[in-house]
């Protein structure tokens, strides 16, 4: 058995993620991380990361949940400072909704093998848990992202 489901769910939207919502501060480590994620608009939910180490900027992303067809997808674009992106223009790192209870949405990487799953989880109004996890492997620290609503 998995330890999250591995199939996309259909009739979700993204709307039913709004509580991502807000500006969120936290720590990687001994790194400053944040995450801003604006209000639901166009059936999108548009979000941003930063973080730093060392007091310089180590990489951003550019995230978006939304709509295609019956699921929902976290896409994510990455960038280096400068803006110097590390995809290729025409593509993202494609996570697609596999699991959503309550506060806690499970997304599943699609076309990479040993693929991962990214979980964010609402913990009470103002802390926000994300991280990344393979199966048969565990959370690393480099993978926890713990924050505070601000």
């Amino acid at each position: 058995m998995s330890k999250f489901p591995t199939i996309g769910l259909s009739g979700v939207s993204p709307a039913e993620l709004s509580w991502l919502s807000g500006n969120w501060l936290g720590q990687n480590g001994q790194d400053p991380v944040e995450e801003h994620w604006s209000p639901l608009r166009g059936n999108t939910l548009m979000g941003m990361f930063r973080w730093v180490k060392d007091g310089k900027v180590r990489f951003y992303e550019l995230l978006a949940v939304e709509q295609d067809g019956e699921s929902v997808f976290l896409r994510i674009k990455h960038f280096h400072p400068g803006l110097v992106g590390w995809e290729e223009k025409d593509r993202a790192h494609e996570f697609v909704l596999v699991q959503l209870k309550g506060q806690e949405a499970v997304f599943l990487e699609l076309d990479k093998p040993n693929a991962r799953w990214t979980v964010y989880r609402l913990e009470g109004r103002d802390r926000l848990v994300s991280y990344f996890t393979r199966e048969n492997e565990p959370v690393t620290d480099t993978g926890m992202f713990e924050y505070t609503r601000q």
